[in-house]
């Protein structure tokens, strides 16, 4: 380890996801194993003992939200403040640069968009950091590699002295905002950090990288993220619980479903808004975690709670899940209902719900059934709804 010098670390996500076809969704924030891929990256460096602090530069559309919906959310504690990012990374990570805790001495930079990064090369790169004063990670290029002009070959690169450069790369502080200063000075920029650095004269490490430390940047990209978690998964005990509710039909309520509201004469019963699915779901996931009922957690004598929508309560019960160091993995639901007829409304329902859990959509699972005119659903009394969760 580095021995008596403050470790920051800086996370630049500004960038976008324009070649992933995400519209408007940045990369770091696609979901990936119930959370978003920024949140992965930040707990990748918050688990190392060594690190300090962590600074995200994000584009400052985004401050708030990564506050809110990733910092805040999954308790990210050693994010000491959130950047507004510049038009190039360069430009991000030299805002971020401005704001170190001034007792910082060692500065590793790291894209948002590579969750994998590991302790172990986390590490090395603070060992190598005990002798040098930049260093960065890479792999061998494990394709030949061309110099083309047009469409012809122009010359054949030596391939044994090649390297992919990865993320993080490490630098002294006074080095790297020497680095940068002169960068702009002279209107230079570069595509990483290592060629500010090698611009001054200054000899950069390399140290070995893997090939897990990908950086997700295509719809390819994310398939292989996914296979990874995969293989993690095989080694996690999974945990499967069940949840079932009961609401009375009465009139002057409105009839709320899955966080839907759907036209009838009558609504459910109930302190909340009665929503029975989205009550049977978080059951479903407490029981999972051995957790007891929603009415321990929610209690019908809480104000606070009166009219509340079950959705909040949701979301309230996945944190729950996510501190007890589980992830949600799948749901199945039905309902139990002699009217409506609930076709029409399943995908929002399924929508909100994947939404909520911050799981993808496909692992959501609901059916919608009658009694055929019997019992107290059948005599339209009330509307019943059970649950299955599996988390890990």
């Amino acid at each position: 380890m580095y021995k008596g010098k403050f470790i920051s670390v800086i996370i630049a996500a500004a960038g976008s996801g324009s070649r992933m076809g995400t519209g408007k969704v940045n990369k770091q924030y696609r979901i990936l194993d119930s959370r978003p891929i920024l949140s992965h990256t930040i707990k990748a460096f918050e688990d190392n003992p060594t690190i300090d602090e962590i600074l995200v530069v994000v584009k400052e559309e985004d401050v708030g939200f990564c506050k809110e919906k990733i910092i805040d959310a999954y308790g990210h504690f050693k994010v000491k403040n959130v950047i507004s990012g510049g038009k190039e990374r360069q430009d991000s990570v030299y805002e971020a640069l401005k704001k170190l805790n001034p007792n910082s001495g060692i500065i590793l930079i790291h894209d948002g968009a590579r969750p994998f990064v590991e302790d172990e090369q986390i590490n090395a790169l603070i060992q190598c950091l005990n002798v040098e004063k930049a260093a960065t990670m890479g792999v061998a290029i494990k394709d030949t590699v061309k110099m083309v002009q047009g469409n012809e070959i122009s010359s054949t690169l030596e391939r044994s002295r090649l390297k992919a450069i990865q993320t993080p790369q490490g630098f002294e502080k006074s080095l790297i905002l020497h680095a940068y200063d002169k960068a702009y000075e002279e209107g230079f920029y570069g595509t990483d950090d290592t060629i500010l650095v090698e611009r001054l004269g200054v000899r950069v490490k390399v140290i070995d990288g893997t090939f897990k430390n990908i950086k997700i940047t295509t719809e390819e990209d994310m398939m292989i993220a996914n296979a990874f978690i995969n293989e993690k998964k095989e080694d996690k005990k999974m945990r499967v619980g069940t949840g079932y509710d009961v609401h009375a039909l009465v009139e002057d309520r409105k009839l709320i479903l899955g966080g839907i509201g759907i036209p009838h004469g009558m609504g459910l019963l109930g302190h909340s808004d009665a929503d029975v699915l989205i009550h049977a779901i978080m059951d479903a996931l407490l029981g999972a975690c051995a957790l007891g009922d929603i009415g321990k957690h929610f209690p019908d004598a809480d104000e606070k709670y009166k009219g509340i929508s079950s959705m909040v309560l949701l979301e309230k019960v996945k944190q729950l899940i996510v501190d007890q160091g589980y992830q949600i993995n799948n749901i199945d639901t039905i309902v139990i209902a002699e009217k409506p007829k609930l076709a029409p409304y399943i995908e929002g329902m399924r929508e909100n719900i994947a939404r909520a859990l911050e799981i993808d959509i496909k692992n959501v699972g609901i059916k919608a059934t009658t009694t055929e005119g019997l019992g107290f659903v059948g005599r339209e009394e009330g509307i019943s709804a059970q649950a299955i969760a599996s988390i890990y």
